[in-house]
């Protein structure tokens, strides 16, 4: 008598080479998976490099434009370095003398009459009139910006571009400098020549102002990206009227 024959031992190879096969496929699955969240992590880390990089760069550019508007205001010039800022006898340059408010000096007389406007503030609508060369240093930036970019209107203790010159932000094309968001502002330290040593011996071709109009002015500019850490702080010497070329 014949017995028959047996399904299941028949079948048995090839179901156990099914099973290896989906462990393959599983291993595989899981593989391409990886590489795939690898490829995705890059190309985030990557785009938030060229980001951060991009917005850097804009903050860059705004604090150069920034201190350019600096220069303008203590000139008393508009754009073209020609054209007064404002022709009324009202206002010395940029700025309008009324109200007690601050305003760059012109000569020796015009330093009192500053100092009685500024009072204890020590800066005042981004003209101030500090102590030594040395009061604003730079080692006190990060500590004192929420300080100095306090304050509004009349009240306000740094400038923004084109406050005073009357320049158009948006002109310029860099969102950090307009708006009600504008991210961007200067002050100006206001120092006599004979005071000013400091920083005159530890800047290299500053030179002399002319005597008439004996005044230094060191012009900082603080803009903050749009990005916590895109920030640039810009520092430098300003002599408006140097010897032999005051006309």
């Amino acid at each position: 008598m014949k017995l028959p024959l047996n399904p299941i031992r028949s079948n048995g190879p090839a179901r156990r080479e099914l099973g290896v096969s989906l462990i393959v496929v599983m291993v595989m699955l899981l593989l391409g998976s990886i590489v795939v969240l690898g490829s995705t992590r890059v190309g985030w880390l990557n785009e938030k490099l060229v980001g951060n990089q991009g917005d850097y760069q804009r903050t860059f550019a705004a604090a150069e434009a920034v201190l350019r508007d600096a220069e303008r205001d203590i000139k008393g010039l508009q754009n073209d370095g020609i054209t007064p800022c404002n022709a009324s006898a009202a206002f010395v340059g940029c700025r309008d003398f009324g109200s007690g408010r601050p305003f760059f000096p012109q000569d020796e007389d015009d330093l009192d009459t500053l100092k009685a406007r500024i009072g204890s503030n020590v800066c005042l609508q981004g003209i101030c009139l500090p102590a030594t060369v040395t009061a604003f240093s730079s080692a006190t930036f990060p500590d004192s910006l929420g300080t100095m970019t306090a304050g509004t209107g009349t009240a306000a203790i740094a400038a923004t571009y084109g406050q005073f010159t009357g320049l158009t932000p948006a002109a310029v094309g860099n969102p950090l400098l307009t708006g009600a968001s504008a991210r961007a502002w200067y002050w100006v330290e206001v120092f006599h020549y004979e005071s000013a040593s400091g920083i005159l011996n530890a800047t290299a071709n500053v030179p002399a102002p002319d005597m008439a109009h004996p005044f230094v002015y060191r012009i900082t500019a603080y803009v903050q990206g749009q990005k916590p850490g895109s920030r640039v702080w810009l520092r430098s010497i300003f002599v408006p009227l140097p010897q032999n070329q005051n006309k």
